[in-house]
């Protein structure tokens, strides 16, 4: 009967011991997916944003009328038109890519998928921002050059400093920004300890 007893009791430890780490792998699961939900609607905020920056830039190229003067201005303009429509589809195209397949392998793939996912949307989000970034840039520049193309020279200089102060302030609001809510990798949450569990 002691046998018994023993052979019961351990029966019931590892009873416990599979029911805590199954506890324990669904509490990480529900975690990596709050973080899936949050890069996809992180990453679909910036990519409406550059969608509607390439509209905007697309439109104005099609209906500005360009005066046949200024042709150092235009060149400036055509320039300017082109990465911004560049940069800003290519945003929304990363967007697209890294929210509907990094979705799908963490929610259809194997076992571990979801880490793998997650993390691997982590890393694409520094290509996304810069290329948001240089949306924002590059659509400024258009404003720049459309300034000097359409306007008098005394009302493109007015214009010229105000589009500028706005650059520098978007670049340095960035990078303040950017530094304040830094996280280094020593200081994130780290998941691997739980994916042996």
């Amino acid at each position: 009967p002691r046998a018994h007893a023993l052979r019961a009791a351990v029966s019931m430890l590892a009873a416990d011991k599979l029911l805590l780490q199954s506890e324990v792998k669904n509490r990480s699961i529900v975690l990596r997916e709050k973080e899936l939900k949050l890069f996809n609607v992180n990453f679909s905020a910036v990519g409406t944003q550059a969608a509607i920056m390439a509209g905007f830039t697309l439109t104005s190229f099609v209906e500005i009328d360009l005066p046949p003067n200024r042709e150092w201005a235009k060149c400036i303009l055509h320039f300017c038109i082109t990465t911004s429509i560049c940069v800003n589809f290519l945003c929304v195209a990363m967007v697209t890519f890294v929210t509907v397949w990094g979705s799908g392998k963490a929610l259809r793939g194997l076992d571990g998928s979801m880490d793998y996912a997650v993390d691997a949307m982590n890393d694409e989000r520094t290509f996304i921002f810069i290329c948001f970034g240089m949306g924002v840039l590059a659509t400024l520049g258009c404003l720049l050059a459309s300034s000097w193309v359409l306007m008098e020279t005394e009302v493109a200089i007015i214009a010229t400093l105000m589009i500028g102060s706005t650059m520098y302030l978007v670049c340095s609001e960035a990078r303040r920004i950017r530094s304040e809510f830094y996280l280094a990798p020593e200081e994130t949450v780290n998941f691997t300890e739980l994916s042996s569990v």
